[in-house]
């Protein structure tokens, strides 16, 4: 009586506790964001603009370019939320695409930091460099990205 109470209050637990644990790892694949696809590729943008900024100093104020903004089409189900951890994920994964996909290609900057708003029909995607050589970067891969998506739907 002893064993059975201590197999049914000790051992199935344990067993069930890593079970569950085994049963929920393939689910942490489906929370990822960005999923299999390129970023890019799933989230097509269809034009770029530089991103600037406005800086206010004692004699003026002087705007400055500080990266890119991609706007990307609003599909069903996205959400800017969404949409801001599937960039933030591919501009911070280490490794490149894994079929060595050229449009897949992440921009050669470090600490890009990403901003996603609303605009009505889609989204506005800012990546921000943290100096100018990194923001004309940004800015020269955004346009190459388009450029190329542009000329794949045709």
């Amino acid at each position: 009586m002893l064993i059975r109470n201590l197999v049914s209050k000790a051992i199935v637990p344990a067993l069930l506790i890593g079970a569950a644990g085994v049963v929920s790892v393939p689910s942490a694949h489906a929370a990822n964001p960005a999923g299999q696809a390129c970023v890019f590729d799933k989230y097509a943008p269809v034009s770029v603009v530089p991103y600037s900024t406005d800086e206010s100093f004692s004699y003026g104020s002087y705007s400055f370019v500080r990266g890119a903004q991609l706007f990307v089409p609003a599909r069903e189900g996205l959400t800017k939320e969404w949409l801001a951890a599937s960039v933030q994920q591919a501009l911070a994964s280490a490794h490149g695409p894994a079929n060595n996909d050229p449009s897949c290609s992440k921009p050669d900057v470090q600490n890009v930091q990403v901003s996603v708003q609303s605009a009505g029909n889609g989204f506005w995607v800012a990546l921000i460099g943290r100096d100018e050589r990194a923001a004309n970067t940004l800015l020269k891969w955004a346009r190459g990205l388009v450029d190329r998506n542009t000329h794949a739907a045709r």
